[in-house]
């Protein structure tokens, strides 16, 4: 079972929200709360994250199917996709999918490839260590944000959704997005790339913006001030200002 919340009434603009690594559809909750009813958001919690069930198999193909097959349980109408973080990455694989047709795809703060700080928890030696006391100890996630305080807004907490994830569920989808690098499955993508960026986010983040313009002729870049890695929380209005082609 995929879990997903749904909000919104505008159903001639649909929405899916795919959240990133430690998240949960509470993600979209800041959009939720400023919504007038301008579309509707299906937002899911991941495999393994949330109230979704662990997948059998640690299969990011899989994973992606079968997020089309809920999809379309919805809803049999186009969407847009709204990946935030490592969830960009499975979107545009999403969005891929022959199960569903995309307008927009709109990608916050994607990576290209993992930097090292996300590789370490991958470590056969140190990983389980590293993750132990950064993410799965209340004490390390205080830390943890602190050090990050430079990514992020002061009243904002890039840490605290760990609390009740799943260590395996965690460095799983790390393995699983690690081995998407050197392939060609985010090219030939057939919807409209939009990234937005928070200008105080991760220098990789940023560095990966030329990688993603190569390969996408048509991508959109929106820069979004004062801005760390969660704009989402710290500028919510970015899914009303971003553009829609579709519906220009």
């Amino acid at each position: 079972m995929i879990y997903h919340n749904k909000f919104g009434t505008n159903s001639k603009k649909i929405i899916v929200g795919i959240h990133g690594w430690g998240g949960t559809n509470n993600t979209f909750l800041p959009i939720q709360k400023k919504l007038n009813d301008e579309f509707t958001m299906i937002n899911f919690d991941l495999p393994g994250y949330g109230k979704s069930k662990k997948p059998s198999i640690w299969d990011l193909e899989n994973i992606v199917d079968s997020l089309a097959v809920e999809i379309n349980k919805v809803t049999n109408k186009d969407v847009d996709i709204l990946g935030n973080c490592s969830g960009a990455l499975i979107s545009i694989l999403l969005s891929k999918s022959k199960k569903l047709k995309v307008g927009n795809l709109f990608l916050i703060d994607p990576f290209s490839k993992a930097p090292w700080y996300f590789r370490i928890f991958t470590n056969k030696i140190i990983g389980d260590y590293a993750y132990s006391i950064t993410f799965q100890n209340p004490l390390g996630r205080i830390f943890t944000n602190l050090s990050l305080r430079k990514k992020r807004k002061e009243e904002t907490d890039m840490t605290s959704s760990f609390k009740n994830v799943d260590k395996e569920t965690s460095i799983n989808y790390l393995k699983m997005l690690i081995e998407l690098e050197g392939t060609d499955v985010m090219k030939n993508i057939n919807c409209k790339p939009i990234i937005i960026n928070g200008e105080n986010t991760f220098k990789d983040a940023i560095k990966s913006v030329d990688y993603f313009t190569d390969i996408w002729p048509n991508l959109d870049v929106i820069k979004i001030k004062d801005a760390g890695h969660l704009p989402i929380e710290e500028s919510t209005c970015l899914l009303y200002t971003s553009p829609s082609p579709r519906d220009s």
